[in-house]
């Protein structure tokens, strides 16, 4: 098992998840150097410590540590989340319902009369990243050209060629200097006039903070919900009897979207850095040492889901670890399940029997980092736009 390996993430690692689980759940990657951790109570415990496993060493494995919210320990962490918060409390993202449902109307009206299209571009990848750049403060016309650096990037994947990595960066860099510095100007009601003009203990953010928790956040805010989304249709679509049962009871789509959530995981793993010797389950973890939590694993651990391995649309309770736990819990957590909810709510009524082909060709997207895909053939009833 190579857990820098992509081949190993697009091949579906379940089974090799069940052995570490049962055979070695805190586990040496010798060809990488770093511990993998497999089971839903350790990955609590080493999220939950961050005075024993720090991000401030780097969040991904074998990568160094950056000065972004992600590789931040309390209590800097903390006071720069404080600042960011304010723009995705419960009171802010319900506001943002009726925008977003007018989103997803669009983006399903476009499809509608075809009767079939690639799920992924024509519909998973456009609402995300429409509301998280309006929400940031960038032109939403701007959106295509966003989504296309975000997907170069790609960050902390040891899968993305660098040279294609920095292009992206760079040609980032160069068109948010100018937004904000308008913003700077003329602040508005957006994120990124938030920080510009937020203090955290005392000081405001330099130009280089705004631009990395900016980019931090276009990237954390569309890429895990659109391979949310992508990844339950296809999901339903392997598993008609579960889909049956959602479009008939449609009071289910909460505990839904849940099992999406476990069932996609759609971040695959974090790293953690010991800040001290630790001994995890009768483990010897030395200071300095990587420690790559598996989210995959640990939302397939049959010691807290039973039938771990059964996609259940009805399934409660279902205490998934896809936004994490702990003091790094996903910020957007409240955003993704609108998104998500309002998408399914739309795509269900309109298009009961949307699915993806059983001899389609689906695309993983190559990443050891983010469970998604880039391809994704789906057929349904063409249907006339809505009035």
């Amino acid at each position: 098992m190579d857990f820098l390996d992509v081949d190993f993430y697009c091949s579906d690692p379940y089974d090799a998840y069940a052995w570490l689980r049962r055979h070695a759940p805190v586990w040496w990657d010798e060809a990488n150097g770093f511990w993998v951790v497999a089971k839903h109570a350790d990955l609590t415990f080493v999220s939950t410590h961050p005075e024993l496993f720090c991000s401030s060493e780097g969040y991904r494995p074998n990568v160094p540590g950056d000065p972004s919210l992600i590789s931040l320990d309390p209590p800097r962490h903390t006071q720069m989340r404080r600042l960011i918060n304010k723009g995705f409390t419960p009171r802010m993202v319900a506001q943002l319902e009726p925008h977003v449902r007018d989103i997803v109307t669009r983006t399903l009206d476009a499809i509608a009369p075809r009767g079939a299209c690639d799920f992924v571009e024509d519909v998973a990848v456009p609402l995300p990243m429409l509301v998280i750049a309006e929400l940031l403060g960038y032109p939403q016309e701007d959106w295509r050209r966003l989504q296309h650096w975000s997907d170069d990037m790609n960050i902390g994947d040891a899968s993305h060629p660098l040279d294609k990595v920095l292009a992206a960066y760079e040609a980032f860099c160069a068109y948010h200097k100018p937004i904000a510095a308008a913003k700077a100007a003329n602040p508005g009601d957006d994120l990124i006039s938030k920080l510009i003009h937020g203090e955290v203990d005392g000081e405001r953010l330099d130009e280089d903070d705004v631009l990395r928790t900016a980019l931090l956040l276009l990237v954390g805010g569309n890429e895990t919900t659109r391979n949310t989304i992508a990844g339950a249709v296809l999901a339903l679509s392997r598993h008609p009897e579960q889909h049956r049962r959602l479009v008939e009871h449609p009071s289910l789509l909460p505990s839904a979207i849940e099992e999406f959530l476990r069932w996609v995981t759609p971040i695959m793993n974090f790293r953690r850095t010991a800040t001290r010797d630790v001994e995890l389950r009768g483990v010897r973890i030395e200071a300095g040492q990587q420690v790559v939590m598996l989210h995959g694993s640990a939302n397939r651990d049959e010691e807290v889901f039973s039938d771990a391995d059964v996609f259940d649309v009805g399934r409660d309770p279902n205490p998934h670890l896809a936004f994490g736990v702990g003091t790094h819990f996903c910020l957007g957590a409240n955003l993704a399940r609108l998104e998500i909810r309002v998408m399914f709510e739309e795509l269900l009524r309109r298009f009961p029997d949307l699915r993806v082909p059983d001899d389609a060709e689906v695309v993983r997207y190559p990443s050891t980092f983010i469970r998604g895909w880039s391809s994704m053939p789906v057929v349904f009833t063409p249907a006339p736009a809505a009035p």
